[in-house]
């Protein structure tokens, strides 16, 4: 008996050795993941259960589950979804972690996991945790690309950490040190655009381009001075039938759009975005709809503010909403509606982010704003620059300007215009005049001037100029947008230093 319990013993030893979990991106976790990063969440959820029937040791699945839980809570934003998915989270985990350690995509699956839901908690403001988090994912990933170094797919997110590592501002240095996190915008750029190259050129990595271009769009708007740049991502997304269709792309190429003049364009394609029950919610592209309409001061501009602040169960961008329909009323002249509408900045939303924050100070403050500036600053971010300038005609007059917010947003305004219009050196006085009067200023004209000032004498090689003007704008006192203008400056001042660095 002894004998037979031995054999038994050892023949389950060897079955477990044997059944241990493997990972296969086949066809069908190819599929699945399409449907998913297309926001088909019923559409991936089917192909991941066939696929977990079908091959049951296979890894891939349980991972693309959390695709799922990462973009339902990341969108979403709703807290009762964000409680529930964390508790499937923990469950994903333990099954990754009993997968196949010599396979390349053990640590790879458990870091994209980790970094997922340290995303996901800053919505939630629970930033301890999601330092952990992307602690546990960056050393899984190091570890990961020192032993399979010809592993694509773990550059993508290790390029992203880089990117976003190298924006910390320098008084904030105790957080790299607490993420454990080295890096550079220029190393992340270089990591996912090996990736995304990959992706065009070899049907292996053909899955990860929607992913790669989404993440370049946002560093190039957001971290890079060159902003048409970002225009070249879009001809790579365009000619890919697939991509155009998918809603993250579409918000992608409409922020690039209407970050570079282009604003018709991104009206055209949010308005042929695909719609329909088998896509999950994405209703930030309604607001993003509305905020391109309001730039071309169309009529129905109020209706998409309207859809999105009825339909979005989540905490950002609501009092930025009602701010934009309050500013629609009053280019109207309707000053009645945008004292309505600006009260309810006050009633809804969350301040989080730097947009909310903002229309909260506008309420807060108690001023309607300056019709003639206000027509002008819509104008001019929808890219209206001709139309923006004509706004303007007639305003240097005392009774226009009635404090000290109007005249710094005067001169800044004026040195916007000329800046994105293509016509920089007709921009610096303005920012000069602007940083000179506004230095202390709680607004964020005198800092956000420091900060072009910056980009205008990189692009001119003038770097010494740049670097100074990028600490000057860290240096500001403004409550404004506070975070986005010192990350941006900081990304300016990496970019130098590293360039002077590789001259050396």
């Amino acid at each position: 008996m002894r004998k037979f319990g031995l054999i038994f013993f050892l023949i389950s030893i060897v079955n477990l050795a044997f059944s241990q979990y493997h990972y296969d991106f086949n066809q069908n976790c190819n599929e699945a993941y399409t449907a998913i990063i297309n926001l088909k969440f019923d559409e991936g959820n089917k192909l991941i259960e066939q696929e977990k029937r079908i091959h049951p040791d296979n890894n891939i699945p349980y991972l693309l589950d959390n695709y799922i839980y990462f973009l339902t809570v990341f969108i979403g934003e709703e807290e009762e979804e964000f409680d529930k998915l964390e508790k499937l989270k923990d469950d994903v985990i333990d099954r990754l972690k009993d997968g196949d350690e010599s396979s390349p995509y053990y640590r790879y699956s458990l870091a994209q996991v980790y970094l997922q839901w340290a995303f996901t908690r800053t919505k939630f403001k629970e930033y301890v945790s999601a330092t952990f988090e992307i602690n546990k994912a960056y050393r899984l990933l190091e570890r990961n690309n020192e032993e399979f170094p010809d592993f694509l797919p773990n550059l993508i997110n290790l390029g992203l950490l880089h990117t976003l590592i190298g924006t910390v501002p320098d008084n904030y240095n105790w957080v790299k040190k607490l993420v454990g996190v080295e890096g550079t915008i220029d190393q992340g750029v270089s990591e996912i655009l090996t990736v995304l190259n990959a992706a065009i050129t070899q049907e292996e990595y053909s899955h990860y381009k929607a992913e790669c271009l989404f993440y370049m769009s946002f560093i190039q708007m957001n971290l890079m001075t060159n902003k048409k740049k970002a225009l070249e991502y879009i001809d790579l997304i365009g000619n890919d039938s697939a991509s155009i269709k998918n809603p993250l792309a579409i918000y992608a190429i409409s922020r690039i759009y209407m970050s570079n003049g282009l604003n018709d364009k991104a009206i055209n394609l949010l308005l042929l975005r695909p719609t329909g029950e088998e896509y999950f919610p994405f209703d930030y592209l309604d607001y993003l709809t509305g905020l391109a309409k309001l730039y071309r001061l169309d009529e129905d501009a109020n209706q998409f503010f309207f859809k999105y602040v009825t339909n979005f169960k989540g905490l950002n961008y609501i009092k930025d909403s009602y701010q934009k329909i309050a500013w629609y009323y009053l280019v109207k002249n309707d000053v009645d509606k945008y004292k309505e509408y600006i009260k309810k900045v006050d009633e809804y939303g969350n301040d989080i982010i730097d947009a909310d924050k903002q229309a909260e100070r506008e309420f807060e403050h108690g001023e309607i704003p300056n019709l003639h500036l206000l027509k002008a600053r819509i104008l001019f971010d929808g890219g209206y620059y001709d139309k923006a300038l004509a706004a303007m005609t007639g305003i240097t007059s005392n009774q226009f300007l009635n404090n000290e917010k109007d005249s710094l947003e005067f001169t800044y305004r004026i040195g916007r215009i000329y800046h994105e219009w293509g016509k920089p050196d007709n921009s610096i006085p303005f920012y000069d005049k602007t940083m000179q009067n506004g230095f202390e200023s709680e607004f964020y004209y005198a800092a956000n001037s420091a900060l072009k000032l910056g980009n205008i004498y990189e692009d001119k090689g003038e770097y010494n100029k740049a670097l100074s003007y990028y600490k000057e704008a860290q240096s500001m006192k403004n409550d404004e947008y506070k975070n986005s203008i010192n990350q941006k400056a900081k990304a300016g001042i990496h970019r130098i230093e590293n360039m002077e660095l590789s001259l050396e």
